[in-house]
């Protein structure tokens, strides 16, 4: 029986682009321990900015484990307690499945 190829992974990265009425934080990578710090820190300065709605783009991700969703349920928290909006931009089925799993895709807005 022959193994399947290793995909190539990218490195995580964030890449963030604004306009009038919203941020959109684009990931791509994987999000997971090693990298939510770095999610984090961007998120915090657009909070510092005082920015009021954020996109959180999720389609170039490769992985995303429980620990980045723990950091986008408490950013969507802070958001509600605010009154700013997130809304998320699905991924790929591999990043979806944390939400059905966990069954917290219902706690996000999320842009088709």
């Amino acid at each position: 029986m022959n193994a399947a190829p290793d995909l190539p992974v990218q490195p995580f990265s964030v890449r963030v682009c604004s306009d009038d009425e919203e941020v959109v934080v684009a990931l791509a990578g994987e999000l997971d321990l090693a990298s939510a710090d770095e999610l984090e820190r961007e998120l915090r300065a657009l909070r510092l900015a005082a920015v009021t709605h954020i996109v959180v783009d999720l389609r170039c991700l490769d992985f995303m484990d429980s620990t980045s969703l723990c950091r986008l349920i408490s950013l969507r928290n802070t958001a509600k307690r605010n009154g700013h909006r997130l809304t998320l931009v699905p991924g790929p089925a591999r990043v979806q499945r944390i939400f059905e799993l966990t069954a917290t895709r219902g706690l996000f807005d999320w842009r088709d």
